[in-house]
Parts: structure tokens; sequence; C-alpha cells
């Protein structure tokens, strides 16, 4: 699922359950700001491996979280909790055909990630990964029943949700960006 806001601070929502990646299946929810450059400034998923993999590979801040799923594909919720504390309960609903859809049209710029360097890491320089994407995509309806996983979440309601129920996403090896 994919939730686009507007205003002051714009940005997208994605919630995301791979059933295969480099580290195996995993659950992910993530908060990637577009006022400015494309940055994920919020990511949690549901195994160490993905957090690792992440932090290492791509300079993405994950941190581990639990996911509980009820329902369907395309009529589901989740619960998102760290340490105990609620972060996102969520419930989306997928309705109508779903259409092909590809990032090949996005220009480049639009859809590379400006990752600055995380705490830990010995090299102070930002990574840029240029991301592609395919599948099919569906209207949805996203509700926020609570939580405070991100403050737009509860302020305002999405431009535009999309439910992607099938769905391919690359990351490449990330270029350093350039002093």
């Amino acid at each position: 699922m994919v939730a686009v806001y507007g205003g002051r601070e714009a940005g997208a929502l994605m919630l995301i359950r791979y059933a295969q990646s480099g580290v195996g299946p995993y659950d992910e929810l993530l908060w990637v700001s577009l006022t400015g450059k494309p940055q994920v400034t919020r990511i949690v998923v549901s195994t160490q491996q993905s957090v690792a993999w992440g932090r290492r590979n791509w300079a993405i801040p994950k941190s581990r979280a639990e996911f509980a799923w009820e329902g369907e594909p395309g009529r589901e919720q989740v619960r998102v909790t760290q340490d105990g504390r609620l972060l996102a309960h969520l419930s989306v609903q997928a309705w109508g055909p779903s259409l092909p859809v590809t990032t090949a049209v996005v220009p480049a710029v639009w859809r590379t990630l400006t990752q600055p360097p995380l705490p830990e890491a010995e090299d102070r320089t930002s990574l840029l990964t240029t991301v592609s994407a395919s599948g099919r995509v569906r209207p949805a309806r996203l509700s926020v029943i609570g939580g405070d996983f991100h403050p737009a979440l509860l302020e305002r309601r999405p431009r535009l949700t999309a439910a992607v129920p099938d769905f391919r996403m690359v990351f490449p090896v990330p270029r350093v960006r350039p002093a």
C-alpha cells in the first residue's frame, strides 16, 4: 500500500509485505519525505536481518518492530508496535481492477533516495539509490486507527492511496553523493 500526503511536509507512507528478498520475507512500514530530495526518514521492519541489510547497504535508518496482521489481502488491518508502544494501527481496503504500473516512466531524480550517513557510519558521505519498481496497482482506502508513526497520518487524509498487490522493487548498489 502506498499513500501520498501533500501539504507543508509532503511524503508517502508505504506498508509492504515482502514475500521474498535478499534477507527473506519481511514486513515494512516507512515514511518517505518528498519535501526536497526523496529520503526515507522513518522505517520499521519485522526482521533483524532486514534492519542490518538496509542500514549497511543503503543507509536506510531501519529499526525492528512487531507487525500483527488481520483480515485477507485487499481488506486487512495491521498493528505495528515497537517496545510495547503502538506505532500504527492501519486499515487498508482495496477495490476494483488492477492495472500495470512501472517506475520506468518516472524521472530518475524523483525516485532517487538521498540518504544521509547513519550515526554509526564511519564514512560521512550520503548515498544515492535510484530505485525501480513494477507491478499492478488498484485503488485503496487507508484508515488510520491510531499510533504515532508520523504526524501527517493523524493530521490529514492522503491525497492518493493505492494497493499494489503484485509488486517488485529493485534497490541497486548506491552511488556516493559527490562532495
